[in-house]
């Protein structure tokens, strides 16, 4: 058999020991951006726990909301993909993965 049978792609990860690394490098970041942005939006909503300009407030909360809608129509896919290798998400949720990451990195 070749190696583009099954899920194989000519572009895809043939060693799983790599894919699970990269997945669970995946995983790790999702779950920190989750965590650590849900805890600044939670900080920045209660009164007075920042001592600075309110603008700069707004600011952070506005990166930590990209940050969370980056780790989940980006990251979060990308892990999926690699733990089942191959892309089982669906072509709305693709295309929603390939608009949000344009947005974000091509600006």
């Amino acid at each position: 058999t070749s190696s583009l049978d099954g899920n194989y792609t000519i572009f895809g990860m043939h060693s799983d020991a790599e894919r699970y690394c990269w997945a669970s490098y995946h995983l790790f970041v999702f779950l920190s951006s989750l965590i650590g942005d849900t805890l600044i939006l939670v900080a920045s909503f209660q009164p007075d726990a920042f001592k600075i300009n309110r603008f700069i407030v707004t600011i952070i909360q506005h990166i930590a909301i990209s940050d969370l809608i980056n780790a989940t129509f980006i990251v979060l896919p990308g892990a999926i993909s690699l733990i089942a290798n191959s892309w089982v998400l669906g072509d709305a949720i693709c295309y929603i993965s390939v608009y949000t990451s344009r947005s974000f990195y091509v600006g």
